[in-house]
């Protein structure tokens, strides 16, 4: 199939489209997922103005995948590991590896290249948990349920319930973020001043609720007093405030499942409020999710974070591009994923699918004909099948193509770093 021809045509790829309206990775183990997406990713950062990259990476191996962009000084990056990084060795040992480099000591030499620049840090967590505003509405419904029977109770809700949403209208703020010091005074204020002008019973669940308020006043401070403590870790609201700022590339690299998708949600759905606030569609943001099974399983199969993840990825993808927020779905499983997050990729590159129902999946989400992708099945590693809407200019025609090889460019670089 891919010596009809001895010619070597290009194929040109317009990365803002890739990146705006979204793409997908699928292949099965030992296809090139990683080495295609690394070289993909390398070439938007060193072919695009001010594209930025944040990679969701669970196994670990694109601090290495990317060690020569890491290592360039000219491209502010950061690697965020789960725990603080104390050594070479540490952050060494923490990184994933192919077989023939595990003991090749010009990664230590660049690793610690990395370390010096001061572009590793760890993630750390919240330790206190601070109401968000939809949570306070949320308790105020309660608050009705249980006060159905008592007219006064209903009308001192409805004023406090006004008070928060008309905060939140004055000030811009929507129900998943977090309150803040001064939200809590006023909603204090007029909490406490409801429950005395319709007369609430000093008793009674609604007066506890309406007249503790002040109580998170202590909860913000020692949150923000905790934050301050840790000086070499990175919160979620930190790490957002670099994607903001001057970083080009950010690779999480956490391997807990909780953690990460934990992560994921507040990023991408801090990001795209921010965005839908400030009206704001640049610069563009890449979200890339490496093993996507992890990140976007079918939510009718899932629970507890996983189908929280998988739904919030999903509406990344459906309203990210109007923001210039874009995503990358890699996997090998591609029939474990959410079909309607799939539905948002414009274009895919699918390597070998040995497993029939995968070739199905992608066959009816993408419109692609089954004896197309049964040639897949001949695909040496490095080999794919590429259709897009949109980024290539030849509108969704499957073209089969040979991607370079990634490995080639870590030689290289590896190479010239020696010799230097």
């Amino acid at each position: 199939m891919f010596e009809a021809t001895k010619t070597i045509i290009p194929i040109y790829v317009d990365f803002d489209r890739l990146v705006r309206y979204h793409f997908g990775i699928f292949a099965f183990t030992g296809g090139g997922k990683s080495n295609l997406m690394s070289n993909i990713l390398r070439r938007v950062l060193y072919h695009t103005k001010d594209t930025k990259i944040i990679i969701f990476d669970i196994s670990c191996e694109y601090p290495f995948l990317l060690i020569d962009v890491l290592a360039d000084p000219t491209i502010p990056a950061r690697v965020i590991t789960e725990s603080r990084i104390e050594s070479i060795d540490q952050f060494y040992n923490s990184v994933v590896k192919p077989r023939e480099y595990e003991i090749d000591e010009r990664i230590v030499n660049e690793l610690l290249e990395i370390l010096s620049q001061g572009k590793v840090s760890y993630y750390t967590k919240p330790k206190l948990m601070v109401p968000t505003y939809g949570q306070f509405l949320e308790e105020l419904d309660e608050q009705r349920k249980a006060s159905a029977d008592k007219p006064h109770y209903m009308n001192a809700i409805d004023e406090i319930r006004e008070a928060i949403l008309g905060y939140m209208d004055q000030y811009g703020f929507i129900e998943n973020q977090e309150v803040n010091e001064r939200f809590v005074r006023f909603i204090d204020a007029k909490a406490s001043q409801a429950v005395q002008k319709f007369k609430v019973h000093e008793a009674s669940g609604l007066f506890a609720w309406a007249t503790t308020r002040s109580t998170l006043l202590d909860i913000l401070k020692r949150k923000r007093e905790e934050e301050e403590k840790e000086t070499g870790g990175l919160t979620a609201e930190r790490i957002r405030g670099l994607l903001e700022g001057e970083e080009r590339l950010i690779c999480v690299s956490i391997a807990d499942p909780f953690t990460i998708k934990d992560l994921v949600i507040t990023l991408s759905r801090d990001l795209l409020n921010r965005r839908k606030r400030k009206f704001q569609v640049k610069p563009y943001i890449l979200f890339v999710f490496d093993e996507a099974q992890e990140f976007i399983p079918d939510p009718s199969g899932s629970t507890g974070i996983d189908r929280k993840c998988s739904k919030q990825v999903e509406t990344l993808l459906r309203q990210g591009r109007k923001y210039r927020l874009g995503a990358c779905v890699a996997t090998q499983r591609i029939a474990y994923l959410n079909t309607n997050a799939l539905q948002q990729l414009h274009t895919y590159f699918v390597g070998t699918l040995p497993r029939p129902y995968d070739r199905s999946v992608v066959s009816n989400t993408f419109m692609i004909d089954q004896g197309i992708l049964e040639k897949t099945l001949e695909f040496a590693p490095g080999e794919w099948l590429l259709s897009s809407y949109i980024a290539t200019g030849i509108e969704n025609v499957p073209i089969f193509i040979r991607a370079d090889n990634a490995e080639n460019e870590l030689e290289k670089f590896l190479s010239r770093a020696v010799a230097n």
